[in-house]
């Protein structure tokens, strides 16, 4: 169940504003498609901080708020991938990483493991990454002779894409490390429990 705070009303607002994001962006109502995911970024970036500050951390907002996350990265790495604006073996490796996160949490959570619900250093660098890559991709679609400091976008967005599949193979890594070593530790603690 998760209890109704400001940060997790955060999170709910980004999974709202998800599918209305894909519905601009396949309608390409290019300004719309950017101003709706820019949005639904920053509720990404400010909702863990917002939880932090209220002291209002709980385990289902903890379970909800990366969800929430790899629903919209996800949905706009599928869009830009089909437009050809970002490669599709990038969308393939960042969802790959995903669903293996998401699939080792369910496992976890059923052997009863202890989570930490805490996103690792890499993790949080992967994410900033990552929005950077959409938020150039999206603008690349939308304004593709924009040159930021006299470097055109696409140079830009190929060597963000680079950044963050650094990034999203070592947090894939180092979360794959830590689920394994609290498969660990749930063993040894029922070990220790027996008669």
């Amino acid at each position: 169940m998760v209890t109704f705070t400001v940060a997790n009303a955060l999170t709910v607002l980004r999974l709202v504003l998800t599918p209305f994001f894909v519905a601009a962006f396949i309608l390409s109502l290019q300004k719309t498609a950017f101003v709706l995911f820019c949005v639904a970024g920053f509720t990404d970036l400010i909702d863990g901080s917002v939880a932090r500050l209220l002291n209002q951390r709980s385990k289902g907002g903890a379970i909800l708020d990366p969800l929430a996350d790899k629903l919209l990265m996800q949905s706009c790495f599928a869009l830009l991938a089909f437009e050809g604006l970002v490669p599709l073996w990038f969308f393939l490796l960042a969802f790959a990483r995903d669903a293996t996160i998401v699939s080792g949490i369910i496992y976890l959570e059923r052997k009863k493991a202890d989570l930490p619900y805490s996103p690792i250093l890499v993790s949080k660098i992967a994410t900033l990454v990552q929005l950077a890559v959409a938020i150039l991709g999206l603008l690349l679609w939308w304004k593709p002779h924009l040159s930021p400091a006299g470097i055109p976008l696409q140079d830009l967005l190929v060597w963000t894409v680079f950044a963050a599949s650094v990034f999203i193979i070592a947090s894939g890594f180092q979360y794959v490390r830590i689920g394994f070593e609290l498969l660990r530790r749930n063993a040894a603690r029922r070990e220790h429990r027996l008669p």
